[in-house]
């Protein structure tokens, strides 16, 4: 292969124990693990690769190491001694990154807001990248398909310019606004219509943070749990659900076309009345995991004409319940906030009438078995004893799971209370996002570990325990009008977004926007049509970055 060097347009990020590259000048995307961050930097000076190669012979063979040292070539992390890296890039073509939000200005000037990750750290607040005029024509002219050479070429003919240094400024452009810190373009090796489909890099955001000189902590591969997130992390109710999570819940807070103008939780009760799930001297009613409280509230609000309604949620996080105690206050004795754990309700035998737990099973506790402990029957070192309890004892099919098998520990659990908690003909409702035969998968867009439902594997174990178990569609549950439009963003866009309009004297609440409530959002300073990466979608096929389709409403009764 020859001499190679480290380039010196790298940037390291981390998130777990998976490490991250980035290349500064194309946005290229590498996730590996970290001993083999060591190759690259064994070229910070210009070295042969056969060196390189025998330095980590101990560790890797010569095959697996041609085959690193190819892909780092490949994605230019390693490149020739005398290369000027950014020549490089004007042949490239420039693509605009899809979670990028720019307005328009009267004066010819674009502003784009960028941000990265979230939370109080410097490099994750949002920033502001002005474009003058010049710099917003060659924005305006990125359309995945000329390269820089060309974009450049077009701005001198424009402006009647130098080539020379109209080629310079369009290059250093693209470099700055492809960089990890702003991240608004990546680029393609060749245009995109030559693409059947576009490389992950295009359309991945890059929220993680940088790599710390501080190894993060082992991850016990038998299990997850995130008891300690939600009591020690989560500070601030409402920002945990304007800035970091989204539900379909909190998006539909307020009264919405798609819901006949009811609330999420006006439609909720509507139809716990409808289906005789509530009922006058049937309303003993428990919500484990309450959010900020806004779906308690608009259910007591619902039901309080009710005869002996007592509404309780059950509530782990501190931040949470004392933001649900305070929108239940204004309710007295109707309802309250308690601290407990789904696994384990401190609630009475045969006492709860409804039970509600929405969008919150994907938080619980998560069990791994190896194949090799459900052949021979026992736990290994990387097996949960208790996961693979509970597949023996239920019964669960393991015949189509990944390697290790993910069981939903935390909410069998819960699923086992519910059993005993609920009266004769009570009713508990279970929302999530997951399928009947889909083996949990684990979301990776927010700073904590969430993973899909297996609903196939929870209607096994209610069925095992004497519970009628049916499962529909949450968009079929709620009657939710899909042909409605609204504002599909990214978390990341949407909290870019946010901060534009804030800019320009609006102010944006995380909710599905129609169209017409985001112009008005957007005040009288701010044109929606001279906002570029706005997007809406039918509800029913994206909100925000949810798609409906893909909860399922779990409904257990008991016999």
């Amino acid at each position: 292969m020859g001499v190679f060097v480290r380039s010196q347009h790298l940037g390291w990020f981390q998130r777990g124990e998976a490490v991250f590259l980035y290349h500064e000048l194309y946005g290229f995307l590498l996730e590996m693990s970290a001993d083999l961050k060591a190759i690259v930097d064994a070229f910070a000076q210009p070295v042969d690769h056969s060196l390189v190669v025998d330095q980590f012979a101990d560790k890797f063979s010569i095959a697996q190491m041609n085959e690193f040292l190819s892909v780092f070539g490949q994605y230019r992390a390693l490149v020739a001694p005398d290369v000027q890296e950014l020549d490089g890039l004007v042949e490239s073509v420039p693509i605009k990154g899809p979670w990028i939000v720019a307005a328009r200005e009267a004066d010819a000037t674009v502003t784009a807001v960028t941000s990265r990750g979230f939370g109080p750290e410097p490099y994750a607040q949002p920033q502001i990248v002005k474009m003058d005029p010049w710099q917003a024509d060659l924005w305006r002219s990125i359309d995945g398909e000329k390269t820089v050479r060309r974009l450049a070429a077009n701005l001198t003919e424009l402006y009647d310019g130098d080539p020379q240094q109209d080629l310079g400024r369009a290059v250093v452009s693209i470099a700055g606004w492809t960089h990890s810190s702003r991240q608004l373009t990546r680029v393609l090796l060749k245009p995109r219509s030559q693409f059947q489909r576009l490389p992950p890099y295009v359309t991945s955001t890059m929220p993680y943070a940088p790599l710390s000189d501080t190894p993060a902590p082992p991850v016990d591969p038998r299990t997850r749990n995130l008891d300690a997130y939600h009591e020690g992390t989560i500070a601030d109710a409402e920002a945990q659900f304007d800035e970091l999570e989204t539900t379909l819940s909190h998006l539909f807070s307020d009264p919405h076309p798609a819901l006949a103008d009811r609330t999420y939780a006006q439609t909720f009760a509507g139809v716990a009345r409808d289906r005789g799930w509530v009922a006058p001297d049937r309303a003993q009613v428990v919500e484990v995991g309450g959010g900020t409280g806004r779906f308690a509230a608009g259910m007591v609000e619902s039901l309080r004409d009710l005869a002996g309604l007592h509404y309780k949620v059950v509530e782990l996080a501190p931040a949470l319940q004392a933001a649900q105690q305070e929108r239940l206050a204004p309710f007295g004795a109707l309802a309250e906030s308690v601290r407990g754990h789904a696994e384990d309700l401190q609630l009475p035998e045969s006492s709860v009438d409804f039970l509600i737990s929405n969008e919150m099973i994907a938080d619980l506790r998560m069990g791994f078995v190896t194949r090799d402990s459900l052949q021979k029957g026992r736990p290994d070192d990387e097996t949960d004893p208790e996961a693979l309890a509970l597949i023996q004892q239920y019964g669960l099919d393991t015949q189509q799971a990944p390697e290790p098998v993910p069981v939903q520990v935390g909410a069998t659990r819960l699923v086992e209370r519910l059993a005993k908690v609920l009266k004769p003909g009570g009713t508990a409702v279970l929302t999530e996002f997951g399928g009947e035969k889909q083996f949990p998968i684990e979301s990776t867009q927010l700073e904590h570990a969430e993973w899909s439902v297996h609903f196939g594997h929870l209607r096994k174990v209610a069925g095992v325990l004497g519970l009628q178990a049916t499962l529909e569609p949450l968009p079929e549950f709620l009657k939710l009008r899909g042909d409605v439009w609204v504002l599909a963003t990214t978390r990341t866009q949407f909290r870019n977004l946010r901060h534009l309009v804030r800019l320009h004297g609006g102010d944006l609440q995380k909710r599905a926007m129609t169209p017409e409530q985001f112009a008005l959002a957007c005040g009288g300073h701010l044109r929606p049509d001279s906002i570029e990466g706005v997007q809406f979608r039918p509800c029913g096929e994206r909100v925000m970055g949810l798609v409906p389709s893909e909860f399922q409403v779990l409904v257990l009764r008991r016999g």
